[in-house]
């Protein structure tokens, strides 16, 4: 028996679609992306946020800890008139008696009578893109973080605070297809993101790290196809001289290791010529502005010593690092505005009157009083 669900979200939309890298979006979507993102930064610093995801539910699967995505989200749902719900490892079965690899696909279907939109932050690709397969609600990519493993982890959520902060900081008359974005450190799952979305638009990327720590190639060939339309450049490099001209140079995480062994071998390779001092945003040149995902490695309870960054640039006024981090919040306010509000059945008032009258009148013939 075919039984319509109760959810409030069309569960058969045929232009359902997810956000899973910014490889999937044109140059306009990405600046469309922008837009709204500027759009509704200003509404927060009015306390005027459009309640876009009003009597909508969040689903946060977290299988790796978070301070600024987990917030981030949580806040943006609730700015919006929503809610949203933690699910950890220890929260729901998945990971536990229903694995991603084992029961993606009943826990998609079963989430999507429940919630509007999920949220996924996990350690492979594929398993996001399983679960989208499944679901018939939109899935948000969150970050994955298997780079160099059999998929491509990306955090396109991340990419997303970062164009805003870039377009915030424009050098005077340049737009972002003419910058110049450098990242000095081991790329990781930011870079990806940075990598499509910067390749997409036409702008430059410069990676500069050690030998041996590169982006896998098939993310270089996706950048280089796109370069081909768009004529932007991509550059990966030793060379730490190719920091000059930088409009934005990020520092990316390096000091990681699995072994004592690894992390003292890290720290050869990359101490001290691939640390981001003020010497080299100097170098970089007079207007280069400094960029950091966070957390920052730079002289801290967990490194005392100062790893990809120094703390000189991490309090200097040319560090942008901070407004990034807020950025992610403007960054989930457009996700869930552009994910859930399309697919909402907003309430007709005639609908809501009768519900509520009906509902009171079975209370009251149950409960043998009148409940009003």
């Amino acid at each position: 028996m075919n039984v319509q669900s109760s959810s409030a979200t069309n569960l058969h939309k045929k232009d359902l679609r997810h956000f899973l890298n910014m490889n999937q979006f044109s140059k306009k979507e990405i600046l469309e992306w922008i837009e709204l993102m500027k759009l509704l930064k200003d509404a927060r610093t009015r306390n005027a946020v459009p309640q876009l995801f009003k009597n909508q539910s969040l689903g946060m699967i977290f299988q790796q800890n978070s301070t600024r995505t987990r917030v981030s989200f949580e806040t943006a749902a609730t700015l919006l008139g929503g809610h949203a719900l933690m699910l950890g490892a220890g929260d729901i079965h998945l990971g536990k008696k229903e694995t991603v690899e084992d029961t993606v696909e009943d826990t998609a279907r079963v989430l999507a009578r429940m919630v509007d939109v999920i949220m996924i932050r996990t350690d492979k690709y594929a398993d996001i893109e399983r679960f989208a397969e499944y679901s018939s609600i939109p899935i948000i990519n969150a970050m994955s973080t298997d780079v160099h493993g059999d998929d491509t982890g990306n955090h396109p959520t991340q990419c997303l605070a970062d164009l805003l902060t870039m377009e915030e900081h424009l050098p005077r008359g340049k737009k972002l297809e003419d910058v110049t974005m450098v990242v000095v450190g081991d790329p990781s799952t930011p870079e990806v993101s940075l990598g499509y979305a910067l390749s997409k638009l036409g702008a430059t990327f410069k990676i500069i790290s050690p030998e041996g720590y590169r982006l896998p190639q098939n993310v270089v060939d996706a950048i280089e196809a796109n370069n081909k339309v768009s004529g932007g450049t991509f550059l990966q490099t030793t060379d730490i001289d190719e920091v000059k001209g930088a409009d934005f140079v990020m520092a990316e995480e390096w000091c990681w290791g699995r072994t004592d062994e690894e992390i003292a071998q890290r720290d050869a390779d990359f101490k001290p010529t691939y640390v981001v001092t003020m010497d080299l945003l100097e170098k970089a040149g007079p207007n280069a502005l400094f960029m950091h995902v966070l957390p920052a490695n730079a002289g801290n309870g967990r490194w005392p010593d100062e790893k990809e960054v120094t703390r000189e640039v991490l309090e200097s006024d040319r560090n942008l690092a901070w407004d990034e981090a807020e950025n992610r919040l403007s960054a989930m306010m457009a996700l869930l505005a552009y994910y859930g509000r399309p697919h909402f059945r907003v309430p007709d008032p005639e609908d809501i009157e009768y519900y509520d009258v009906k509902s009171k009148e079975l209370l009251s013939r149950i409960f043998d009083r009148r409940i009003s």
